[in-house]
């Protein structure tokens, strides 16, 4: 495996992992000192990045975020807050994507089906709709956790609950194309 390919896939994890590092550094370190390999994450993030300028200015804005908030003494907000951030960017990544297509769900559609007829394209539409009201509803779930600033329930929702839901969302939408391919034969 390349070191390239590693460090993304550390990378993937660390962000995954995010909200238990949250909870155990916020017992053991200050808040600042804990923001730092957040940061250093998302510095990283913009270096390595393949997706585009989008993709890289997206994770050097969250870096410049998370430290200047840690200069202005907020490292502990910025931690809280971190899953709304993500939600969203990847809220306006997904809705951008249907006003200027293909859509996020069409690209990856195409890179493992190929060509997509007409169907398949309003099909992957669709889809994008719902990730859309996904982020938007995730977010707001975490914008309330963070808000009530109660470290149990952030982690329990957004280190637990939340990858339940997404999984749960992904799951129902490969039964739900499953059904669609089925019935379009």
């Amino acid at each position: 495996m390349h070191f390239r390919s590693a460090l993304e896939i550390s990378l993937k994890c660390a962000l995954v992992l995010y909200p238990l590092y949250v909870w155990w550094a916020m017992h053991h370190w200050h808040p600042a000192v804990a923001l730092l390999p957040v940061a250093g994450i998302a510095l990283i993030k913009s270096f390595i990045s393949g997706t585009g300028a989008a993709s890289r200015g997206f994770f050097l804005l969250t870096c410049a975020g998370l430290l200047l908030a840690m200069g202005f003494g907020r490292a502990e907000h910025a931690m809280l807050y971190y899953p709304v951030w993500m939600n969203a960017g990847m809220l306006l990544l997904f809705a951008a994507s249907l006003w200027f297509p293909p859509t996020v769900i069409e690209r990856l559609a195409r890179l493992m089906e190929g060509d997509l007829d007409q169907h398949a394209v309003a099909y992957t539409r669709k889809v994008t709709q719902v990730w859309c009201l996904f982020f938007l509803f995730n977010g707001a779930v975490a914008f309330a956790t963070a808000w009530w600033r109660d470290w149990d329930i952030w982690v329990l929702y957004n280190g637990l609950i939340s990858y339940i839901l997404m999984g749960l969302l992904m799951f129902i939408e490969w039964q739900v194309r499953r059904v669609v391919k089925a019935a379009k034969r």
